[in-house]
């Protein structure tokens, strides 16, 4: 979000804090990781791009592929409420629904590094009504796990979850440091499902579908 609106790096943590923007999200396509080794080079100048540099290390990294690496992509689907109007506003203006794409005011979409480059699609406003007592029902985003008081398997069919529990950053101070609050640990469902489970807070959005935000 501060990439596409031309926020300076490192400059925006403060206004994109827990407390004035929430976020949810979920995965719309089924997805599974796997550990590669990557050549990884250390660029300090234009000439270091071909590789002759000395310092080269092979890197352990995670990569989140689609279930069908051939036909598939991966797909997320991301909501975001900010308590300042002016930024929604521009976001508003910057993500447009009649086609496949977006405008910027900064850097491209990318799926955490820079060349898994995105795009975004389908961008709208909706209404919603923020529900803060125990209820049992379909949540179709990621579920941050001290909201979470039960997983419902009742009527399961089969391969419908394939639920991992996961530890994100969600918060950072000014001096790019995780805050007390920063770290949040998610329930994730990797077939791109909702989750039929007891919470005790969560957004009813008007489209029908229930979120929780990350925190």
């Amino acid at each position: 979000m501060a990439g596409l609106l031309g926020k300076e790096r490192d400059s925006y943590y403060n206004e994109f804090s827990l407390d004035k923007c929430r976020i949810a999200l979920m995965t719309r396509t089924p997805i599974k990781k796997c550990m590669q080794k990557l050549n990884l080079l250390m660029i300090k100048s234009e000439r270091d791009f071909n590789g002759s540099a000395e310092y080269h290390s092979q890197t352990a990294t995670e990569l989140i592929i689609p279930h069908n690496l051939q036909k598939g992509y991966i797909d997320y689907q991301i909501w975001i409420t900010h308590e300042d109007y002016e930024i929604m506003t521009q976001l508003a203006n910057l993500i447009r629904k009649e086609f496949m794409g977006y405008f910027s005011k900064g850097i491209s979409v990318a799926l955490g590094t820079a060349y898994n480059l995105g795009w975004l699609e389908n961008g709208q406003i909706l209404e919603g009504e923020e529900i803060e007592e125990i209820n049992s029902l379909e949540i179709d985003s990621v579920i941050p796990q001290k909201k979470c008081k039960e997983i419902l398997l009742d009527g399961l069919s089969e391969g419908q979850y394939r639920l991992i529990k996961e530890e994100i950053p969600l918060e950072f101070d000014q001096g790019r440091m995780i805050t007390p609050r920063g770290l949040g640990n998610m329930i994730i469902n990797l077939t791109g499902q909702p989750v039929k489970a007891r919470v005790d807070s969560y957004v009813c959005l008007e489209d029908g579908k229930n979120i929780t935000w990350m925190e």
